[in-house]
């Protein structure tokens, strides 16, 4: 179905204006001089009505045009509500493009700005669905519609007019053409295009009016489109990765637990080899003593991964069991000061403890507390060269507020790594260290300290190296007072 010329309102009012004047200067020639003025006057009067007619019927045409495009847009809006998907909301707009501009001929571009191509979501052709492969930018209509981001019209004669500018021709003679940008804000998404083979079609501005208005629902649906395509893809990706994840966590964990056994029976041997060698008097009871040594250094050290690995494991999965008790944060910390302080002078290092005077006492797991503080401590001897400093600070800026920090001298962690320390398994690449953790440490120090409600995370020190941030809530003194007796009873 195509669409016939529109009705000639302009040409058939200079017709029937320029025989009404004809019919007077006639009549003013062949009257009688007494009747030329009453004749004139007719004549003028009926030019008026006729103008009047005229003008009243295309006003009409024209409020029933608007009509009827009001009513395809509120249509096209109420399908794109309903529609579930991008071809769905497409399918709507070409029939209702079919009917008020009658043409069988549409299509929606869009443009991948990434790879500089177009691509055609949806393109009718003679009332067919069509398809049309992805190409890359060029020089035709379409593609300056996206790019200069303004409607063309070309309302007839469309084949001439490209021939003209120079733009590809196509296979088979263009009537009219008339496309519109699909723009959201300051982005082209594409272009929304109709034509015509017919050389009974011509387009008005009128034409060009409503694809316009219809274009700014389109961009905004495609977009909406778009972003939720993409979000499913999204979470499609993460669903896998999820269970690719829990697969592997899956499989981990059964490995880790498997090897407990085959660990165990490897360690008894050693002790049966260890027993045996000491009762010998070889000259290999050394060596051999010296070798089952190394041997339960390795298998102690492996038994002790797997023990962690499957703890971190129920912690992720069942949470972390607390038990809080009243800590007095200086006493605590002085004690794992001293702790450290022999391994910091053999290690050549400095070590420094910063206590806030006043600080609040703490409920909290000190056992799991301990830990937590012990893994950055290591974390920071391990990765300072001899003559740096390791620093261990306390503070409460707030009465319901503590910090600890463990800083060092040491290289640091690029602020890329910042976050996937805390991942298990994961190492900092590149960077030397006095031995090689399990990268589970700050796993467990993350899982602990959120169990806490409070949390951890990483910054660079004043002089460069690593800063280890804990903020821990604290109770208020009338909180952790002990609570009232109950009455005795009677």
């Amino acid at each position: 179905m195509e669409q016939a010329a529109k009705e000639p309102y302009p040409a058939l009012r200079r017709i029937l204006l320029a025989s009404f004047l004809l019919l007077v200067i006639a009549a003013l020639l062949l009257s009688e001089r007494q009747d030329r003025f009453w004749l004139s006057g007719i004549a003028v009067l009926s030019i008026v009505l006729v103008e009047t007619a005229l003008s009243l019927r295309d006003y009409e045409r024209k409020a029933r045009q608007r009509n009827q495009q009001l009513s395809a847009l509120s249509a096209i809006s109420q399908a794109m509500q309903n529609a579930a998907h991008l071809d769905e909301i497409l399918a709507a707009i070409q029939q209702r493009v079919r009917q008020q501009l009658g043409v069988d001929n549409f299509y929606v571009a869009l443009y991948d700005e990434a790879n500089h191509q177009i691509w055609y979501p949806m393109a009718v052709k003679g009332g067919q669905i069509v398809y049309w492969a992805v190409r890359p930018l060029a020089n035709r209509l379409t593609d300056r519609v996206i790019l200069e981001r303004r409607s063309i019209l070309l309302p007839e004669q469309a084949h001439q007019e490209l021939k003209r500018i120079g733009l590809p021709l196509g296979e088979e003679p263009l009537s009219a053409w008339m496309g519109v940008p699909l723009q959201v804000a300051e982005r082209v998404l594409g272009c929304l295009a109709v034509f015509s083979y017919s050389p009974y079609t011509a387009f008005s501005s009128d034409d060009l009016e409503f694809l316009q208005t219809l274009a700014g629902q389109v961009a905004i649906a495609v977009q909406n489109r778009l972003l939720s395509e993409q979000i499913e893809q999204s979470e499609q990706r993460i669903q896998k990765m999820t269970m690719q994840s829990h697969q592997r966590e899956l499989l981990t964990e059964t490995l880790v637990h498997d090897l407990r056994s085959p660990i165990g029976t490897v360690l008894s041997a050693l002790e049966v080899i260890s027993a045996a060698a000491e009762r010998d008097d070889s000259p290999l009871r050394e060596t051999i003593q010296r070798a089952v040594e190394i041997a339960c250094q390795g298998a102690n050290r492996l038994l002790k991964l797997t023990d962690r690995v499957l703890e971190i494991t129920r912690m992720e999965e069942s949470g972390v069991e607390l038990d809080k008790q009243p800590i007095a944060v200086s006493d605590w910390l002085l004690s794992i000061f001293h702790e450290y302080q022999p391994r910091c002078d053999a290690e050549q290092l400095t070590f420094h403890l910063h206590l806030e005077p006043n600080l609040p006492t703490l409920l909290a797991d000190e056992e799991k507390m301990s830990r937590v503080l012990r893994n950055l401590l290591d974390n920071a001897i391990n990765f300072t060269p001899p003559g740096g400093e390791v620093r261990l600070l306390a503070s409460s800026p707030q009465e319901t507020l503590l910090l600890l920090k463990v800083e060092d001298t040491g290289p640091g962690i690029p602020p890329a790594d910042r976050e996937r320390v805390f991942e298990r398994f994961y190492q900092v690449p590149a960077q030397e260290a006095k031995q090689r953790g399990s990268g589970l440490g700050l796993t467990f120090c993350k899982l602990v300290v959120r169990a806490h409600g409070g949390d951890i995370w990483v910054e660079s020190s004043a002089e460069g190296g690593c800063r280890m941030v804990i903020r821990l809530p604290v109770q208020s003194p009338a909180d952790t007072a002990a609570p009232p007796e109950p009455a005795a009873d009677g």
